[in-house]
């Protein structure tokens, strides 16, 4: 009996910096919430003053910034069947560890560790070159795929709980690749501006848990040039009136060379590419208090997508072996509005609908408040419906998040 699984590569399941000892390496994007921004002290890419802040064998000027960010979150989860434990759950879903600095006047550092208490893993540590002149820079190192405007983010910094289902599905929770990437922005006119990426990494398949029943899939360690993983990104925006901005871009996540493995049957030779379409308005007051902000993002996953399993005709996932998989395209969207309507409280609702295979759909219903104490410290209340068709498969969830964030905290790109 061959029976699909969930698709390739996939397990359905940047805040604006902020100034300290040395400013964070920025790049324009769209607007956040006032309280979440703060104006720049030097020219935008450039270490302040005649010091980079690094420093020689014979003085201690070296002064980085420094931050760590607690994210917990306390659920009840009430689903149809009993695949999934039903009750309340306490947890502390990160602790991250980040520090950067200016190397010199023409490079920028960061690094970004974060925990669940268990394990410490190295999120990102990525150097940003700005040497070659004009708007472009090298990025190199660890670091998140330029891939729509969520994928950049970590979790604990997106305007809801969980990113978005089509993303997580298609894309993974968080994907973050050893590898180098060139971008470059330019303007046009004076309202409009368009910038571009290209990466190239060793790998960009997700990190996920081991399950029964799910192949692994893997990228080999050494491989031809073209059989890297790569992502490309053109995307543009342009002032709408006095107070609003409108961005429109395009994004693609390429997988030439894959293996799927499960207990002991192995395919080789797979291959898989996600293309994004997103588009985002944002509005803000004149007083710059109020801010509005929609938008959305199409998602198209192409390649070897689904896994054909033998079941043995049994319902232990133990003995399920590995037939093939199935080549077709599927698709996803997502949309959402969120309205602030001062610097310190948000509503918003976002909504996510996913093909996971032949004849299989799911959608996400997420709706939130979000209470800003200060840029640092936040509190965020959630309600959120999980629907398939899979039987048994639906989910309602009630959730309290807060986070703390301490010292100087950012990632760089954020659009």
């Amino acid at each position: 009996m061959r029976t699909p699984s969930l698709p390739l590569l996939s397990v359905a399941a940047c805040a604006a910096p902020v100034l300290a000892q040395q400013p964070a390496f920025t790049t324009p994007g769209m607007a956040q919430t006032p309280m979440m921004t703060r104006p720049a002290a030097a020219p935008e890419g450039q270490a302040t003053g005649t010091s980079s802040g690094q420093s020689d064998r014979f003085d201690s000027v070296f002064n980085p910034a420094f931050s760590f960010i607690v994210d917990a979150v306390a659920d009840s989860l009430h689903t149809d069947g009993d695949a999934v434990q039903d009750g309340v759950k306490l947890e502390m879903r990160v602790l991250e560890i980040g520090a950067q600095a200016w190397v010199d006047p023409d490079a920028w550092a960061y690094f970004i560790g974060a925990t669940d208490g268990d394990t410490l893993a190295v999120e990102e540590a990525a150097v940003h070159y700005k040497g070659l002149g004009g708007n472009t820079t090298i990025r190199a190192g660890r670091f998140f795929i330029d891939f729509g405007k969520q994928m950049q983010t970590h979790v604990h910094e997106l305007r809801t709980l969980e990113r978005p289902l089509v993303l997580r599905t298609y894309l993974g929770e968080e994907v973050k690749g050893d590898g180098l990437e060139y971008d470059g922005w330019t303007g046009v006119g004076d309202a409009t501006a368009v910038r571009w990426s290209i990466g190239a990494f060793a790998s960009l398949i997700p990190e996920s848990e081991l399950e029964d029943g799910v192949p692994v899939v893997s990228v080999a360690d050494r491989k031809d040039a073209g059989d890297l993983n790569f992502t490309a990104r053109l995307t543009a925006f342009t002032d709408v009136g006095t107070n609003g901005l409108f961005q429109a871009g395009v994004s693609g996540r390429f997988i030439p060379d894959a293996t799927a493995e499960l207990n002991g049957s192995e395919t080789t030779g797979l291959e898989s590419s996600v293309y994004g379409l997103d588009v985002t308005y944002g509005w803000t007051s004149d007083d710059a208090q109020r801010t509005f902000t929609t938008g959305g993002e199409f998602l198209l996953d192409t390649g070897d997508t689904v896994a054909l399993i033998d079941d043995a005709g049994t319902p232990d996932p133990t003995d399920d072996t590995l037939t093939g998989f199935d080549t077709r395209s599927q698709a996803g969207w997502y949309a959402f509005v969120d309205w602030a309507w001062n610097q310190k409280h948000s509503v918003g609702v976002q909504y996510s609908t996913v093909e996971l295979g032949p004849d299989t759909d799911a959608a996400e219903l997420e709706v939130y408040y979000t209470r800003l104490f200060s840029e640092f410290h936040r509190i965020r209340l959630v309600a959120s419906s999980y629907d398939t068709d899979v039987d048994e498969g639906d989910a309602l969830r009630f959730a309290i998040q807060y986070t703390v964030t301490v010292g100087a905290h950012g990632h760089g790109l954020n659009w």
